[in-house]
């Protein structure tokens, strides 16, 4: 017989003796061992997509943005809706400014707020992002621009009392989440439609908009399958609240010259500047947390998982104690013994493995729904596809941590006579 036929023989021998203990023997030790690991997994999974999440995040910049403007203090952060209260104000007349630069090619003050729409008898949370449109401006937030009435004329020199355009560019998640989109599931066309919008966490009241262009948000943005609004920005700040001392979140600054910080600093007192390059940096930076998440998280799942499985099948060793002396006193080999312990022992943690795969998702997609719904316009949490392998993989780490254990236990049934006695 030749060693792989014989390792395959034990391992056949494993496998059939796990399942008899997980539906007859052991049933009560095995689901114990099964569902620790799978805990385990699951938050280690969920913890990780929501790392993957915070990573996947992104800010409105538009398409050829070379600066961004934010408030001292406030950071530039890759989610698209800063935790920082701290705004710009006065915004209008200092990008009017900027504009008169030769330097500068366009530049567009940027306020984000989450926003309450309602379409008939639907109402949803939807986050709106306002900007001064022009030509040459691009997508914001993933979205076109040119739908939108180039400038903007509800400011009307400070007084907020010009023409009320309602225009809005939709996202088709938006759309299709206000049912906006009748029975077709493939397409969207919801031009004209009628809306209903307030702020959801402001006191500047309800405004109707009309839908000018429904697009599909840009995948590079982060934010494609999210519920967007982009509209004018005076009309967001009086659906917001923040008309009174015309604030925004950010200034958009498209620029091919160089060395412009100490400028749009001066402008801006109170603000920092910061160049595409050192946006990126700071994406590095920023993705230093979910790394940190995510270490921490499988630390704890590889120890919680090991512990509760050594715990259990440690046990379960010495309940097959005589099992085990008898496979010895028939000449099974101490080598043949712990392939039979060891391969027991990755079959437990891999079954944990996949229950523990399957509650992530489940709970991943939970926790979004439950988010979406209650604090936050986009999902929280990202589960990629290769979470499957990693928590699968993890489980295996776990069962190999635990078989040196469970082979320690093992070596007590050595002296046959005294165990079967």
């Amino acid at each position: 017989m030749s060693s792989l036929t014989r390792w395959l023989g034990l391992v056949g021998v494993a496998l059939r003796r796990t399942a008899a203990k997980a539906t007859r023997t052991a049933p009560r030790q095995t689901a114990a061992s099964v569902l620790g690991v799978a805990i385990a997994v699951a938050l280690m999974l969920v913890v990780t997509a929501t790392g993957l999440g915070l990573v996947e995040g992104t800010t409105v910049r538009g398409d050829a943005v070379d600066y961004w403007v934010v408030p001292e203090g406030g950071g530039v952060s890759t989610m698209v809706v800063s935790a920082s209260s701290t705004q710009l104000g006065d915004v209008h007349a200092k990008t009017a400014a900027l504009a008169d630069d030769d330097r500068i090619e366009h530049a567009t003050p940027v306020l984000v707020s989450v926003l309450e729409v309602s379409a008939g008898d639907e109402s949803e949370y939807v986050l709106g992002v306002g900007v001064v449109p022009a030509p040459d401006l691009g997508r914001v937030a993933g979205l076109p621009t040119a739908p939108l009435s180039p400038g903007d004329p509800h400011f009307a020199n400070g007084s907020y009392g010009g023409e009320w355009t309602g225009e809005s560019v939709v996202s088709t998640s938006a759309a299709r989440n206000l049912d906006l989109c009748g029975n077709d599931s493939s397409a969207c066309a919801a031009e004209n439609a009628s809306l209903s919008v307030a702020g959801a966490t402001s006191g500047g009241g309800a405004r109707d908009l009309r839908v000018t262009a429904v697009e599909s948000a840009a995948v590079e943005s982060g934010l494609s399958g999210a519920p967007v609004m982009v509209v004018h920005l005076s009309e967001l700040q009086t659906i917001t609240g923040a008309a009174g001392a015309d604030q925004a979140d950010q200034i958009l600054v498209q620029s091919t010259a160089g060395g412009l910080e100490s400028d749009l600093e001066a402008e801006f007192e109170g603000a920092t500047a910061v160049t595409r390059a050192g946006f990126t940096a700071q994406q590095s930076m920023d993705s230093e947390l979910p790394l940190a998440m995510g270490v921490a998280a499988l630390l704890v799942a590889v120890v919680v998982g090991a512990l509760f499985v050594a715990t259990t099948q440690g046990l379960q060793v010495e309940a097959d104690g005589e099992q085990l002396a008898t496979l010895a006193a028939i000449g099974v080999s101490r080598r043949a013994r712990a392939t039979l312990l060891a391969v027991q022992a990755l079959a437990l943690t891999l079954a944990g493995g996949a229950l523990g795969v399957a509650l992530a998702y489940a709970a991943t997609a939970g926790l979004n729904w439950a988010a979406v719904r209650a604090i936050a316009p986009v999902p929280v949490a990202s589960f990629h596809p290769a979470l499957v392998a990693y928590g699968l993989g993890v489980s295996a780490l776990i069962g190999l941590l635990v078989a040196p254990y469970l082979l320690a236990m093992e070596r007590r049934t050595e002296s046959v006579t005294e165990v079967i006695r």
